[in-house]
């Protein structure tokens, strides 16, 4: 019994002690502060994905509608203005060249990379093409008679 009462007096100088108290309240503030800051970000979270689905709902419908019209004037461009496939290829190519490097160039300067120097390529030089002239025509002397006094 004596053993119980001992046990009994510890655990009661545990829980009534002043800094039991405090350790309580720290972890109960803590504890709200946690709960808090977790629904601030799920909340944000929620309303990043309802952003997201409005910009890409948006965006699609709108792309939907460029690519309609895009299809509906296909046959109907003015005189002249048609573009061969290769001009649109060619013009879609230097497009994607001049957005890559410019991606390129940016992602460099975010990391604090140098750029590269750009290699200096000699320009060829132009072969003139040798202009030989038609060859003249050899035309015979005329021959011409002179009578002798006979």
């Amino acid at each position: 019994m004596d053993r119980i009462k001992e046990q009994s007096n510890k655990v009661s100088q545990l829980v009534f002690a002043p800094e039991t108290g405090d350790t309580y309240k720290k972890t109960l503030a803590l504890t709200w502060d946690i709960l808090r800051e977790t629904g601030l970000l799920v909340w944000l979270v929620i309303c990043l994905v309802f952003v997201g689905t409005d910009w890409f709902w948006n965006n699609s419908i709108k792309l939907g509608r460029n690519a309609r019209a895009w299809y509906n004037n296909l046959g109907s461009e003015p005189a002249g203005t048609e573009q061969s496939l290769t001009e649109k290829s060619q013009s879609l190519l230097e497009v994607a060249q001049s957005g890559a490097a410019y991606l390129l160039v940016q992602a460099r300067q975010q990391l604090g990379m140098p750029q590269p120097t750009p290699e200096v390529v000699a320009a060829p030089t132009p072969t003139v093409p040798k202009v030989v002239a038609p060859p003249t025509p050899v035309t015979p002397a005329p021959v011409v008679e002179t009578s002798s006094p006979a």
